[in-house]
């Protein structure tokens, strides 16, 4: 079993916010969905979260977790392309949790960094087109494919990125 709250604590403390979203080094976090390889994605993000740094952040004393994470997110969308993958997914992540009606996110923090996120996309574009690795191999267009498709399910299941329109990105 993995200790998510114990692998948010290190990170939080080392100040690892970029490694820990990017699941680099003893960050990461191995998954399985049912027909995937392990490697299919870069970590488990949705455990991470959930289980891991709203779980820290419930136990109190560790107030300035958005800011760090707001922060690793403006960092992360000015790297390469699997920063920006990275970055997005924690995105979609932070969207989910917090329109969710059952346990919702302690801290909602995707407003801020939407932006960033979204312009770091569209920078991109080119690059997620040509990239095959995790959720991109399913997809003729790449990482630029997969992340259309979960801006979409943004736009119907949550009212959010209404203002992006993925295809005529240029």
């Amino acid at each position: 079993m993995i200790d998510y709250i114990g692998i948010a604590r290190k990170a939080v403390e080392c100040d690892d916010m970029v490694k820990l979203l990017e699941g680099k080094g003893e960050y990461r976090c191995e998954f399985y969905y049912y027909g995937f390889p392990p490697d299919a994605d870069v970590t488990d993000w949705d455990n991470l979260i959930s289980r891991g740094i709203y779980a820290l952040y419930n136990e109190g004393g560790y107030d300035y977790i958005p800011d760090m994470i707001i922060e690793a997110i403006k960092e992360m969308c000015e790297g390469d392309v699997e920063d920006v993958y990275c970055a997005f997914r924690v995105f979609f992540c932070a969207v989910m949790y917090e329109r969710r009606d059952f346990k919702p996110a302690p801290f909602h923090i995707s407003e801020q960094i939407k932006p960033v996120v979204m312009q770091a996309v569209f920078n991109n574009k080119e690059k997620l087109s040509k990239c095959f690795d995790w959720e991109g191999w399913r997809h003729s267009d790449g990482m630029w494919g997969a992340i259309k498709r979960w801006v979409k399910i943004l736009k119907e299941k949550y009212g959010e990125c209404l203002e992006y329109d993925m295809e005529e990105a240029e």
